[in-house]
């Protein structure tokens, strides 16, 4: 394996790596939202 292809799979795992991190923390806001106010869901 050269440098180049270290480089790259650096950055593919930095890249999944904040995905997933953004993913959780979307899924942890929306979890929130809906169980602070079950009203705006049911009305």
């Amino acid at each position: 394996m050269n440098a180049r292809e270290l480089v790259m799979v650096d950055l593919s795992d930095v890249r999944s790596f904040y995905l997933h991190g953004s993913i959780v923390t979307f899924g942890r806001l929306i979890r929130f939202h809906i169980g602070s106010s079950p009203k705006t869901i049911l009305h």
